[in-house]
């Protein structure tokens, strides 16, 4: 490697070859010069090789591994290589938009304390074409602009759903190296989560408000077998993650204020019992069954809430307000007493909330399916936990007394 270059892009890559040559040109493709590629082959037996040596171009460097050394390593491999200030990493299977370069290298230079720059992304399927997919794998819009490392931390805390993609970030290689570049202390399929919270306790991050690149969204990516197939485990390596980064804000100046301590306390109570959520779905023998749950809550609602009155029950409609004949129960969010879905955001849950309460409803009844909302709609749990009395919390549900 040389060290002339500003910029590294490293592509690790493993028998892609088909997909490594559009990546390869939309690398190639960038509108600022003084970078250079790194090629990081993981032993394919395809003809990666032939493909790289097929681009006449001599910024792009050819490393080939002997042997599989796995994701993990060929990644980190990259940054032991690197000699340029700032690195950025492209899967083999995602393109940078002409941009990409340009605008990152802007972001670092104008803000030297960041640690890393993040863009927006695309995705895309296997033929380029966008794709609309399920709010599973969307994010949350990035704010603009720099932001402190330790707000950052907080806000994925506090349930934030900031998906920073691969492909759109640039890193400061001094950041990598303070941090000591990847690590698994939970997943190998969270790598690189696990950096963006090393970083940020740190480093600032700058959030750049327009699309730099295009990801891939097809069934061969890790991310399907981890997210979104039985057995998965990516949600509960989230959690873990969650709850590291609950110590690095501990770690923090902010800790200082026993107020916030009192606060990060209740979410790594909440996370910590989410990650065991999880841990069940994979090991079913370690907890209670659903019938047993369900039994144990149809008791512990009966304990706490007159009979007759109006309750609202927050459940994604899996238990079912049939199962609560002794009492006037709707579910949320509801239209003409039916289950309408999951709220667009905080502000319309909370308007129906006090709909509900006008007309008549007195307590709030959040089972342990829908104990997600309590990470998504932040503001939704703000606004329960200032405003009302909990009268219930376990693992199995959190009830609110909506006139106390």
């Amino acid at each position: 490697m040389t060290p002339e270059s500003k910029v590294t892009i490293a592509i690790p890559t493993y028998n892609r070859s088909e997909l490594l040559k559009f990546s390869l040109k939309s690398v190639l493709s960038q509108d600022y010069s003084d970078y250079q590629v790194l090629v990081l082959d993981n032993a394919s037996d395809d003809d990666t090789e032939a493909v790289v040596r097929s681009f006449s171009d001599s910024r792009i460097i050819y490393v080939r591994n002997e042997t599989n050394i796995g994701l993990f390593r060929n990644f980190q491999r990259a940054i032991e290589i690197n000699h340029s200030p700032y690195l950025s990493f492209l899967p083999d299977d995602d393109i940078l938009l002409p941009n990409f370069v340009g605008e990152s290298v802007l972001a670092l230079d104008k803000h030297p304390h960041a640690g890393l720059s993040v863009a927006q992304a695309e995705l895309i399927d296997t033929n380029g074409i966008p794709v609309h997919v399920t709010g599973e794998e969307l994010s949350d819009s990035f704010l603009e602009g720099l932001i402190d490392g330790l707000e950052f931390i907080h806000k994925i805390v506090d349930g934030r759903k900031w998906i920073l993609r691969a492909s759109a970030v640039m890193f400061r290689a001094c950041a990598l190296a303070a941090v000591g570049g990847y690590d698994t202390p939970h997943s190998k399929y969270m790598i690189d989560l696990n950096l963006y919270l090393r970083i940020a306790a740190q480093f600032d991050i700058f959030f750049i408000a327009k699309e730099l690149a295009q990801v891939r969204f097809h069934v061969e990516q890790d991310s399907q077998a981890t997210f979104h197939s039985p057995g998965g485990t990516g949600p509960l390596a989230v959690m873990a993650e969650r709850t590291d980064a609950i110590a690095y804000l501990l770690q923090s100046p902010r800790a200082e204020d026993a107020s916030y301590r009192q606060w990060l306390a209740k979410r790594l109570l909440h996370i910590s019992m989410r990650r065991s959520e999880f841990t069940s779905e994979l090991i079913p023998e370690i907890n209670l069954s659903w019938s047993e749950r369900l039994e144990i809550a149809m008791q512990e609602i009966a304990s706490v809430i007159p009979s007759g009155k109006r309750l609202i029950l927050v459940d994604e409609n899996q238990w079912g307000c049939e199962m609560l004949p002794e009492f006037d129960a709707l579910p949320f969010l509801e239209h003409e007493g039916q289950y309408w879905g999951a709220p667009l955001d905080d502000e319309i849950a909370i308007q129906e909330i006090e709909r509900m309460r006008q007309a008549g409803a007195s307590f709030m009844v959040i089972a342990w399916p829908a104990f997600w909302w309590l990470d998504y709609y932040s503001g939704l749990r703000n606004y329960l936990s200032s405003n009302f009395r909990c009268v219930l919390e376990n693992s199995r549900l959190v009830v609110f007394d909506l006139w106390l």
